[in-house]
This record gives C-alpha cells, structure tokens and sequence, in this order.
C-alpha cells in the first residue's frame, strides 16, 4: 500500500464531535454530523476540513469522532461547538480517489489499518492522543466526483 510520510504542523480546530457505535456508524451518524458541520459554516472559507477520529477501541469498534475546521472559519449558524488539536509530528499520509460511498470509505480505512497494524513498515504513535484524521484539501472535490481524492493520516514515531 503506498503512503508517504509527512510531518504536519499542530492544527487548532473547531467542529462538531460524536461518540460512534457500530449501530450508529450504520445509522450515518457520520454523514449527518458533516452535514451539520458543512452547513454551520462557511465551508468555502475554511481552507482544509477534516474528520479526527480518538479512542479507538478495538473490542466495542467505538470510537470518538469530529468534524472540524480551522480556528478561523466563519460560523454562519450557531451549533454545539467543540475545541480540537491535532497534534503535530509525523504522519504516514494515505490517499483514496473516487466517489466516496460507505462501502468504499469503510474499505479504504480497513485497508489502511490493515497494513499499518500488520504492514511492518510503520509503527503507530497512539500516545498523541488521536487514532487518525481525514484531510480534506483542495484535492477534494465532493463525495461524487471521481477525481476527488482525500487523505487519511495515522501518527507514527
């Protein structure tokens, strides 16, 4: 699997977080946070969104998870709003082009998590206190497009 190893800069952020069960993830408790997220603010403005997901647990498959945007982004509607670091250092930076659906998003993370855990290439740093994030940049061009492509970045020591 190809990735490359970045280092990333701290990010303060803000958005929207949701404690994810394996029922609720079927239920797109996910895409309903985005969708909240996306029209609360002035997405256009923000620059890079991105999807943090901390307190991974592996026996229940629950996790924490937020949308978020950079500090600065215009709030067009009020929403609970919930402060967000990603912690910098290095990364493995993966990348998934296409038409995001959940087949192909939950393929893409098992895949990643797959060979990060068995792959030997890399070693996971959990201690920075998040599992991963989801980087949507300027290469993101909407969950229909199959040119659009977003990253998906694991800390590493």
């Amino acid at each position: 699997m190809k990735f490359e190893n970045v280092e990333f800069k701290e990010q303060k952020c803000f958005g929207i977080e949701e404690h994810i069960t394996t029922t609720n993830k079927k239920e797109g408790l996910i895409n309903n946070l985005w969708m909240t997220f996306v029209e609360s603010i002035d997405y256009k403005a923000a620059g890079a969104l991105y999807g943090v997901s901390k307190n991974f647990d592996i026996t229940t498959q629950e996790f924490d998870y937020s949308a978020c945007a950079d500090i600065n982004t215009p709030i067009l509607k009020e929403f609970t709003r919930k402060d967000i670091t990603i912690p910098g250092g290095k990364y493995a930076k993966f990348s998934s082009k296409g038409i995001m659906n959940d087949k192909t998003i939950e393929k893409f993370y098992t895949d990643v998590f797959t060979f990060t855990m068995v792959g030997g290439e890399i070693t996971p740093d959990m201690e920075r206190g998040i599992n991963s994030f989801e980087l949507y940049d300027e290469s993101y061009l909407g969950i229909d497009n199959p040119e659009s492509v977003y990253y998906l970045l694991i800390p590493i020591k």
